[in-house]
């Protein structure tokens, strides 16, 4: 019995500290990525996919490899680079929104939903590369999208971040199809009315008799 009779306080659980939930995500990242991250590993493999110079791909790309290079497997990150690039091409700001969904993606989500989310990019843009290059954005938001969506309904959505990348990835389709409105309705301008068109040949006919 305790002295005095006073119940005995039991020490409450100590929060993990912040280095603490750091080191354990980078221990959990390593297991869901482990494989060639190294530059020299995605400059092997973007000469699979483009027959640029390395010097212009990290030029054009660094932002995006910057996150990726030392934490993603090549195999993975590359495609996933590429699907993403697709993805945007409508988009207005599209290396801004690109860089903006994949530092949410690795910074901000859980290493097996992040890992979901890249696999879903890479082999969308694989299953896509055989398509017309026009068509190939509207292949891998499709796909991207819907994986998006599985968990978004899950406890991986409970901060918003997938949410976030959803209406990133949606206002990149909502550009896309104004874009096409608005191309479709400057070629309705352009194209000359029939009914014009036919009263011309009739003033012609008149001016000729």
């Amino acid at each position: 019995m305790p002295i005095f009779g006073r119940p005995r306080q039991e020490k409450s659980a100590q929060l993990p500290t912040t280095a603490e939930l750091r080191d354990e995500r980078a221990r959990q990242w390593i297991a869901y990525f482990s494989g060639p991250s190294e530059e020299t590993d995605y400059r092997r493999a973007f000469l699979r996919y483009s027959p640029l110079f390395w010097d212009v791909v990290r030029s054009d790309q660094r932002e995006l490899l910057r996150l990726l290079v030392g934490r993603v497997p090549a195999d993975i990150g590359v495609p996933a680079i590429f699907g993403l690039s697709v993805t945007f091409i409508g988009h207005p700001k599209s290396d801004e929104a690109a860089r903006a969904t994949l530092a949410m993606v690795v910074n901000e989500l859980m290493p097996q939903h992040a890992r979901t989310l890249l696999v879903c990019l890479a082999d969308a843009w694989h299953n896509a590369s055989n398509a017309p290059y026009h068509q190939r954005g509207e292949i891998v938001a499709q796909e991207f999208l819907r994986s998006i969506a599985r968990l978004e309904a899950t406890p991986a959505n409970d901060k918003g971040v997938i949410t976030s990348i959803r209406l990133l990835v949606e206002r990149c389709d909502e550009e896309e199809e104004a874009s096409e409105e608005r191309e479709e309705d400057a070629e309705s301008v352009d194209a000359p009315d029939p009914l014009l068109e036919a009263e011309s040949v009739s003033d012609g006919e008149e001016v000729l008799e």
